[in-house]
């Protein structure tokens, strides 16, 4: 079997059957491309884990580490299928996964959440009110439920009630999220702004269509272009959000299931804070499981 057929067979029986996210697809479809173009397609059983070693060298020479080892991973995925399917004969535990870097988490205080909501809100050329309205209930929809920017995307006008509103997380997992009163107020003033038809509960002004991840990255772009804020995008103020309830001292288990994070490794990256309490929050509740 050719190794773009083994790529084609994951997908359609792992990736597609399991209702992975597209976000998911994506990532395989262009490992595979990485894989192809490197090994140009040659049969499955004629790699080793040597092989798959180079290959790793070869993707850090232009790619971040922790890139290249998602593509690793999504490689072996497809090896290991391939080996229960008696189509190699590799010995996929020898592949070894680089262990992840390590990642400081860039988040923005209280004060300075309030600060960037400040350059959003602001009166800017080439920025009609409505577009200032929009943003600014954007931004501090992100800081109270610390949501996906493809999770904020998705929502429509009647999605949140009584100050609260279910996502579907990347593991297809429903979860609950909430917001203050304050951003309510802030989402009902950009609304009572609108004058469309469109379901979507954020739309682009220029096509008043459903807004897109794109545009709103952009809009955290144009914020720091014209401050001194320095890269921040949608995930920093979900970082902010995790971080902030730790430092209110928030059972780390809650702030997993808020975020939506299906393991407490994931949400451990919060605890880099030179707090020593929120290490022995933490600590405590890998205690209790």
């Amino acid at each position: 079997m050719k190794l773009s057929e083994a790529f084609t067979n994951y997908r359609e029986i792992e990736v597609i059957s399991r209702g992975l996210s597209p976000k998911t697809l994506e990532s395989y479809i262009y490992a595979e491309k990485l894989v192809i173009e490197y090994f140009t397609d040659t049969e499955v059983r004629n790699i080793t884990p040597l092989d798959v070693s180079k290959f790793y060298q070869y993707l850090c020479s232009f790619q971040r580490p922790d890139t290249a080892r998602g593509n690793i991973i999504c490689f072996r995925s497809v090896l290991r299928r391939c080996v229960r399917k008696s189509w190699a004969d590799i010995d996929v535990e020898d592949i070894k996964i680089p262990k992840r870097e390590k990642r400081v988490v860039n988040y923005l205080t209280e004060s300075e959440i309030e600060r960037f909501i400040g350059v959003i809100s602001a009166k800017y050329k080439g920025y009609s009110r409505i577009n200032r309205l929009r943003n600014t209930a954007i931004v501090n929809l992100f800081y109270d439920s610390g949501i996906r920017v493809s999770e904020l995307c998705l929502l429509n006008r009647n999605s949140i009630r009584e100050r609260q509103f279910t996502v579907i997380g990347k593991s297809k997992n429903p979860r609950i999220c909430f917001i203050t009163r304050k951003t309510e107020e802030a989402i009902a003033e950009y609304l009572a702004e609108r004058s469309d038809n469109e379901k979507a509960l954020f739309i682009a002004t220029q096509n008043g269509k459903r807004i897109t991840s794109d545009t709103v990255r952009k809009i955290f772009q144009n914020a720091c272009k014209r401050s001194d804020f320095i890269n921040v995008h949608p995930h920093t103020i979900r970082h902010s959000f995790a971080t902030r309830l730790l430092d209110k001292e928030v059972d780390i288990r809650y702030i997993a299931e808020l975020m939506g994070h299906e393991s407490l490794d994931t949400t451990r990256i919060y605890t880099h804070i030179s707090n020593p309490k929120l290490k022995k929050i933490y600590e405590k509740a890998l205690a209790i499981l």
